[in-house]
C-alpha cells in the first residue's frame, strides 16, 4: 500500500513538470537593465557593496553594456580600489570611446594613485576641448588642494559654479574649502544654496553639518545630522557625526546609544567602539571604557589611535595582575618582531619597551629587551634584566611550591653568575654606587594640546596625541625628561602655565589625521621666556604610521635639549659622574663643571645659559660606563671650588677620526641601547649623528589634509 502511493506521487510530480514545463514562467529571468537600476538605487543609498553586487550582475548578463561598467568602477573609487577602478575603465572605454565621464573618472583615480602629473594631463586635454566640464575643473581643483594652493582650488570649484549654478558638488566643495579658509560667511551661502536646491538628499545634510561643525556651530551641526539620518536612516557617516557632536556636547550617555546602535548594525566600526569608549571614560567608567576600546580593538587591530588611548588608559588604573595585559603586550612584541624581521632594530627596541610597559613582567619581552642590551654592548644593563627576570620567577615559586626548575631557568642563573663575577671590575663596583637607583631627571617638558575638532576621525585625538607624546619619553631603563600633558586654551594660556609649573620647556602640538596618513605638528618653546625654538609638521602614512611619527618627534625634541649631569663622587681631580654610555656619552666627551642650580634655559633661543663665573673648571670623560662615567677635573681660576652636586653641560663630542670609530651614544650594533636620552650640547645643537629611517617626505609622497579625503567623498 505504501510502495503504491509514493507512486501516484512521482507520477504527480512528474505530470506537473510537463505541464509546467513549456508554460510561461511566473517570475521572469532578471535583465541587465533591472539588474542596473537595482545598482542605481543602492548608489544613491551609497550602499556601496550592494551597488557593486548589482553592477557585477549586469555586466555577466552583458559584458558590453559600458554604463554599467562605469557605474560599477565609481563604486570601485569610493571603497578605494582604485586599481580595479582603472581595469574597469578599460572595459567601458572598449564600448564607449572618447567618454569624458570615463575620463574625469580616470583623472580622479590617478590622483588617488598619487600620479598627479598624468591626472592633470588628462584634466587639461579635456578642457582643452570642452571647457565647460565641470567635472574637469573639480579634478584640477583636487590637484589644486594637494599642492596646498586651497585659494586655487577655491577658483576651480568657482569656475564650475559659473557654468553650472546648480551643481551638487561645486555648491559642496565651495562651502567646504570656504569653512576651510575661514570664510564663514561664504560658507553659510553655498551650504544654504545646495539645501535649496537639493533639500531631500541625506549628504547635502551631512555636510551642511560638517560645515557647521567646523564653524564651531554644535547645534546647527546636531539639527543637520538629524535631518540627514531622517531621510536616510541607513546613513552611517550622519550617525557618526551625531555621535561626535554630541560628544562635544558632553552628551555622553546618548553616544554611547548612538555607538552602540552602529555597532549592532556592524561590529566592524572601529569608530564606534572608539568614540564609546571615550565616553565612557569621560563619565569616569574607565573600566568599561577599557573593555570597550580592548574589545574594538579585537575588531580593528591597526586602530593606532584606540590603541594608544588604551594604553594610556591601562597604565593609569589597570592592575599590574590582571591577565588581560598580556594579550595587549602581545601586539606590540609581533610587531617587535615583524621590525627584526626588517633589520629595524630601532623599531624593535620601541615595540619591546612599549610591550613592557603593559605588562613589566612579560618574560618573552624582557627576554628580547635584554638581548638587544647585550648585543649593544650593554652589559650591566642587561644583568639587571635578567635579575628582574628571576625576581618575578622567584616571586611566583612561593605560589607553586611543586614547580621543577627548567634547563633554561639553570642557564640563566648561570649566565647571572658569570656576568656577576665579570662586572666586578666596572666603575658601579669601583665607587661603590648602585647607578640604577640614581635620579636621573634632566628636564621637564609640558606637552600641551587644544581640543581637537569634532570633524577629526577620532575625536579627541589632540588629546590622546599629547598623552601619548608624554608617555613614550620614560623608557624602560630611566627616564631623562619627564614629560607633563595638559589641556590648554592657546599660547597665552601654554606659557602661563609651563612658568607657573617650572616647565624648562613646553610643547604645542596638534594631530591631523587622513583615511590613510596623518599629521603631527609641534612648536618647541622656552618654558623661561616664551621664545620659540622649533617647529615642525611629521607625516606618516602606511602601517604603523602614528608610531612613526611620534618616534621621530620624540627624537627632534631630544636634538633639542642640551645633554646634562651631575658630579655624584669625587677623588681629588677625578670625578664621578651620573652619566654613561646608555645616555649617548662616551670617552673624551668634555663638560662644563657650573655651579649647582646655575644652569637655566637660554633666552635667546635653544640651549643653556650660565654665567661665566658659574663655570667651575671643565670635565673630561676618560672612562664611560654604562650609567656612570669617569673623568679628569680642569678647575678653573686658583681655587678649586668643585663639589659633589656641582652640574655638567655636555660643550663637545669627540670627533670620530677613523672610519670604523664608533659615533657617541652608537654601538657595535649601529643602534641606540635606550632612545629617551638628551642629545644636545649646550648651545641646543644636535650632537647625534644617528638618522631615522626614511620618511614618506624622503620618498616624496605628498600629505594629505583631512578635508581633502571629505571633499573627495562628494559625488
Amino acid at each position: 500500500m505504501k510502495r503504491k502511493k509514493t507512486s501516484i506521487r512521482i507520477l504527480l510530480f512528474c505530470a506537473f513538470c510537463i505541464c509546467f514545463a513549456g508554460a510561461p514562467s511566473f517570475c521572469a529571468e532578471k535583465t541587465a537593465s533591472s539588474f542596473f537600476d537595482e545598482g542605481l538605487s543602492a548608489q544613491n543609498d551609497e550602499n556601496w557593496y550592494a551597488a557593486s553586487q548589482h553592477f557585477l550582475e549586469a555586466v555577466q548578463t552583458n559584458p558590453v553594456y559600458a554604463d554599467a561598467w562605469f557605474h560599477l568602477a565609481q563604486c570601485s573609487y569610493q571603497l578605494g580600489e582604485f586599481e580595479l577602478v582603472l581595469t574597469q575603465l578599460d572595459e567601458a572605454e572598449k564600448y564607449a570611446k572618447d567618454d569624458t565621464a570615463l575620463q574625469n573618472l580616470r583623472g580622479m583615480t590617478y590622483i588617488a594613485l598619487g600620479k598627479f602629473s598624468e591626472a592633470r594631463t588628462i584634466f587639461e586635454h579635456i578642457l582643452k576641448k570642452m571647457p565647460n566640464n565641470v567635472d574637469a575643473r573639480f579634478g584640477l581643483a583636487e590637484l589644486d588642494l594637494f599642492d596646498g594652493r586651497i585659494s586655487g582650488a577655491e577658483k576651480q570649484y568657482g569656475e564650475a559654479l559659473k557654468r553650472q549654478n546648480e551643481n551638487r558638488k561645486a555648491l559642496l566643495s565651495l562651502a567646504v574649502v570656504s569653512a576651510q579658509l575661514g570664510k564663514a560667511e561664504n560658507a553659510r551661502h553655498y551650504i544654504s544654496q545646495a539645501i535649496g536646491y537639493y533639500s531631500g538628499e541625506a549628504e547635502v545634510h551631512y555636510l551642511a553639518a560638517v560645515v557647521s561643525a567646523m564653524q564651531g556651530n554644535l547645534t546647527g551641526a546636531e539639527k543637520q545630522c538629524r535631518v540627514a539620518v531622517e531621510l536616510n536612516g541607513n546613513y552611517d557617516r550622519a550617525y557618526e557625526l551625531l555621535s561626535k557632536v554630541r560628544f562635544a556636547q558632553n552628551e555622553y550617555e546618548e553616544v554611547i546609544s548612538i555607538c552602540d546602535f552602529r555597532i549592532a548594525r556592524d561590529r566592524n566600526r572601529g569608530s564606534a567602539w572608539y568614540l564609546k569608549g571615550a565616553a565612557e571614560k569621560e563619565l569616569g567608567r574607565t573600566a568599561q571604557a577599557v573593555n570597550t576600546w580592548s574589545s574594538g580593538l579585537s575588531v580593528v587591530p591597526d586602530d593606532e589611535i584606540m590603541r594608544a588611548a588604551l594604553e594610556v588608559e591601562v597604565n593609569k588604573s589597570v592592575p599590574l595582575e590582571d591577565s588581560r595585559r598580556t594579550e595587549w603586550a602581545q601586539y606590540h612584541i609581533q610587531q617587535a618582531r615583524e621590525c627584526t624581521r626588517r633589520y629595524d632594530k630601532t623599531g624593535a627596541l620601541y615595540e619591546y619597551q612599549r610591550a613592557l610597559k603593559i605588562e613589566p613582567s612579560n618574560e618573552e619581552a624582557r627576554l628580547a629587551y635584554a638581548d638587544m642590551l647585550e648585543l649593544n654592548g650593554m652589559h650591566e644593563l642587561y644583568l639587571e634584566q635578567l635579575l628582574f627576570i628571576r625576581q618575578t620567577r622567584d616571586s611566583a615559586d612561593v605560589q607553586d611550591e611543586n614547580r621543577n626548575v627548567s634547563r633554561r631557568e639553570v642557564q640563566m642563573n648561570d649566565t647571572i653568575e658569570a656576568y656577576d663575577n665579570l662586572l666586578q671590575d666596572s666603575l658601579s663596583h669601583k665607587w661603590n654606587v648602585q647607578p640604577f637607583y640614581l635620579d636621573k631627571t634632566r628636564w621637564n617638558i609640558g606637552i600641551y594640546y587644544v581640543p581637537s575638532a569634532v570633524n577629526q576621525i577620532h575625536i579627541q585625538n589632540n588629546t590622546v596625541a599629547a598623552e601619548f607624546a608624554s608617555d613614550i619619553f620614560t623608557g624602560i631603563a630611566s627616564a631623562s625628561v619627564l614629560a607633563h600633558p595638559e589641556q590648554v586654551e592657546g599660547f597665552g594660556d601654554a606659557y602661563q602655565k609651563a612658568r607657573t609649573r617650572g616647565m624648562d620647556y613646553f610643547v604645542i602640538l596638534s594631530l591631523d589625521e587622513g583615511s590613510r596618513d596623518v599629521t603631527l605638528s609641534y612648536t618647541m618653546y622656552s618654558g623661561r621666556t616664551g621664545n620659540k625654538i622649533t617647529q615642525n609638521d611629521l607625516y606618516g602614512t602606511a602601517n604603523a604610521r602614528y608610531a612613526s611619527v611620534f618616534r621621530r618627534f620624540r627624537q627632534e625634541i631630544l636634538e633639542h635639549l642640551p645633554v646634562r649631569a651631575k658630579i655624584i663622587g669625587r677623588e681629588g681631580k677625578t670625578l664621578l659622574a651620573d652619566i654613561g654610555r646608555s645616555e649617548n656619552c662616551t670617552e673624551g666627551a668634555v663638560f662644563d663643571v657650573v655651579r649647582k642650580n646655575a644652569v637655566q634655559t637660554s633666552s635667546t633661543g635653544g640651549g643653556v645659559s650660565y654665567k661665566d663665573d658659574d663655570i667651575l673648571g671643565s670635565f673630561t670623560v676618560t672612562v664611560a660606563g654604562e650609567e656612570i662615567s669617569e673623568g679628569l677635573l680642569e678647575y678653573r681660576g686658583f681655587y678649586d671650588r668643585v663639589n659633589v652636586g656641582d652640574e655638567l653641560v655636555l660643550i663637545k663630542m669627540p670627533v670620530r677620526d677613523e672610519d670604523n670609530a664608533l659615533l657617541p651614544g652608537e654601538t657595535m650594533q649601529g643602534s641606540p641601547a635606550v632612545d629617551t636620552a638628551p642629545l644636545a650640547d649646550a648651545n641646543g645643537e644636535s650632537v647625534s649623528r644617528k638618522k631615522m629611517s626614511l620618511t614618506a617626505e624622503d620618498l616624496g609622497i605628498r600629505r594629505t589634509p583631512s578635508f581633502i579625503d571629505l571633499i573627495r567623498s562628494i559625488y
